[in-house]
């Protein structure tokens, strides 16, 4: 099944791995990170690929999958984290890879941020993780809650609860 990629503004893209060589090879760098969300009996991915433009800001795209719901916090970040490694190797230029898991042991997810730094710099990656990984904290989580659709936050809920049913 082939994977759909939009820009923010709803464009679809054709072929990512096209869309992201042609804006490295002018010299931009290329970040990606995903983040998910638990809605009902379903988890959300956004993947997000993001080509920096310096100084004009940057070009986004992102997908979404849905996969029965992930209980496990460690499974369900490691599989952010592979789906983001997974999309990089497909890239002739290594993007930096970001992480949505904070050092601080606070949180959850601290837990697991060696194991996650690990995966992406074993397959020869930059990593970045919070406070530093916008693009999965940032970018994706914008994606995955429907901040980008025209939608009013009633009809974000409502169209959540569907696609979970």
């Amino acid at each position: 099944m082939k994977t759909k990629w939009r820009t923010l503004t709803g464009k679809p893209i054709d072929d990512i791995v096209k869309w992201v060589d042609e804006a490295a090879a002018s010299g931009r760098d290329v970040h990606v990170g995903t983040d998910s969300l638990q809605a009902g009996k379903s988890t959300f991915f956004v993947t997000v690929c993001v080509v920096l433009n310096p100084p004009k800001g940057g070009r986004v795209a992102y997908t979404r999958t849905v996969v029965p719901r992930i209980s496990s916090l460690r499974e369900r970040l490691s599989k952010e984290v592979w789906m983001s490694v997974e999309l990089g190797l497909q890239f002739s230029a290594l993007p930096t890879v970001h992480i949505d898991a904070n050092p601080n042991e606070r949180h959850m997810s601290s837990k697991y941020l060696q194991e996650l730094v690990g995966m992406v710099v074993g397959q020869g990656f930059e990593c970045r993780y919070k406070p530093d990984s916008w693009a999965a904290t940032h970018a994706a989580d914008h994606c995955v809650r429907y901040k980008n659709s025209q939608r009013t936050p009633t009809e974000r809920r409502h169209a959540l609860r569907r696609k979970s049913a």
